[in-house]
């Protein structure tokens, strides 16, 4: 190779750690010059096709590859540089990656070997081998093994940890497995991922509503692909996986991309409004108390505690009158002061119809765990904030429970079921709506990330979309409220004022 890892990173060696490893997926393309020039010498030394329609499954491959070498040097710095980091991961069979729409397995199998070879990395001894295990069902399966890789970074060039890649191959759909309650409490004490469908199991379950859904994505995808999401890191996305639950395509169905997942910075301010699209600043608008307001408005009821003009802003303090509620039922430091007061009890409003919706039982009667380790709220509290909430939101008396006595799944109207799918509908039309516009916009579950110049017409029509759709569905005409949040440096004058997002009932 022509150039080399910095000399202060030569003496870097990964060894093999038994947990996450950074595993190589066909999804990334390169989104800067010098690394895109990069891939294309790597495929012209390999005599792969640079040119002709294949050529961007090898680019995929290739640039895939980098990028897991990329996390795997970050996570070995992260670690101390102290020969104990990550190592490479890769998986050859099949179904590690048949979601992956981009790339087949011939051409996955072929690249990611090169590459193995031509940066000479290591196999660690006994990784990629497969074991019988038994299952829950007591049938025997073939268990594969990650196959992993030590890297010598002095092979790669020295500007990899700076190379930006953007992402565009993600799964276009995904259908998790319906889980029983123990199933459920079994597989997230052993820390695993929910379990879902292979693709070809997943089109029988309902062939023409997952080639519809697909076909949605990949015209989002496209689009997106032409004005991508470039983060504060300076990777870009341009794709999203639809996630449906319980085997059942008219459950869930929330888009999750590369974007969903950012935290905050430590300063508080979400990492997200740090990013730009088309290389202008972004905002986000965000439905306010969503589940409550949405699972209202879908079902036809009306909120309660509104005034007599039938606006209001927000349901976990305004309506509800909580936010000023006295919470000596409550453990907590008495210094607390009036501010510190109205967001606490916010929070802790929606925390409990969190719990409501999720559980699908208007009057659960135990606190939830995490209510009384983060809040310090005693029974009594719970008892009082779900009987406030109830009288806000009667259309909390239409909730059925996710389970039965036995831990089945039995209900519908729920937060699982019937709330996000119909949620994400709602979000798929307003991107569909704001794309024939020429408004690319980013979906986080009940918020949409715009530009902030695009951010006027985009909330009109989010709220208009959503209105249209709860018509069809209830007869009741509403418009939700909004919230709209974008950092301090841009100018606010272009942002919707807060008196045009309030929510209010048309008919």
């Amino acid at each position: 190779m022509a150039q080399k890892v910095s000399s202060n990173l030569n003496s870097t060696i990964v060894q093999p750690q038994p947990s996450f490893p950074k595993v190589v997926t066909p999804q990334w393309l390169p989104f800067d010059k010098v690394t895109n020039e990069y891939v294309s010498t790597i495929m012209r030394e390999a005599s792969w096709p640079i040119t002709k329609t294949k050529a961007i499954k090898y680019k995929v491959v290739t640039a895939s590859f980098l990028k897991a070498v990329q996390e795997v040097y970050f996570s070995t710095i992260r670690q101390g540089n102290n020969n104990k980091g990550p190592y490479l991961g890769v998986r050859f069979k099949g179904e590690a990656w048949s979601l992956y729409p981009l790339v087949g397995k011939d051409i996955y199998k072929k690249v990611v070997l090169y590459l193995l070879d031509h940066f000479k990395a290591v196999k660690v001894a006994g990784s990629g081998s497969s074991n019988l295990v038994k299952g829950e069902d007591d049938k025997w399966s073939s268990d594969p093994l990650m196959s992993m890789y030590k890297l010598d970074f002095t092979r790669f060039p020295d500007w990899l940890p700076e190379a930006k890649f953007i992402e565009v191959g993600r799964p276009t759909i995904k259908i998790n497995k319906a889980e029983s309650r123990g199933q459920r409490e079994r597989r997230k004490k052993l820390d695993k991922a929910k379990p879902y469908y292979k693709t070809t199991e997943a089109q029988h379950l309902s062939n023409d509503a997952h080639r519809a859904s697909e076909s949605r994505l990949q015209s989002l995808n496209k689009y997106w692909q032409q004005h991508p999401l470039v983060m504060q890191d300076g990777h870009a996305a341009a794709c999203a996986t639809r996630v449906y639950h319980d085997g059942r395509m008219d459950a869930g169905g929330r888009l999750y991309g590369a974007w969903t997942g950012i935290k905050k910075n430590t300063d508080g301010i979400k990492r997200r409004l740090y990013s730009t699209i088309d290389g202008e600043p972004v905002c986000e608008l965000d439905i306010n108390a969503s589940q409550p307001t949405l699972f209202s408005s879908l079902l036809g009821y009306r909120l309660g505690g509104l005034k007599k003009d039938d606006i209001w802003s927000d349901v976990y303090s305004e309506l509800s009158s909580l936010w000023a509620t006295n919470i000596s039922w409550s453990q907590h430091d008495p210094l607390i002061d009036q501010l510190e007061l109205i967001r606490r009890n916010r929070s802790v409003s929606k925390a409990v119809v969190m719990a409501l919706i999720g559980s699908g039982k208007a009057f659960k009667t135990t606190i939830t765990d995490e209510l009384e380790e983060d809040f310090g709220l005693t029974d009594q509290g719970w008892s009082y904030f779900r009987d406030a909430l109830y009288q806000t939101i009667p259309a909390l008396e239409m909730l059925e429970p996710r389970y039965d006595e036995k831990g089945q799944i039995t209900g519908y109207l729920n937060g699982s079921g019937f709330l996000s799918y119909h949620e994400s509908e709602m979000m798929m039309l307003t991107l569909e709506h704001l794309m024939a516009l020429g408004i690319p916009a980013y979906p986080v579950h009940d918020c949409l990330i715009v530009k902030v110049k695009d951010s006027k017409v985009a909330s009109q029509v989010f709220r208009e979309t959503i209105s249209d759709y709860c018509y069809k569905m209830s007869g009741l005409k509403v418009l939700v409220p909004l919230s709209v949040e974008a950092l301090n440096t841009v100018n606010h004058d272009d942002l919707p004022a807060r008196e045009d997002l309030l929510g209010t009932y048309l008919n």
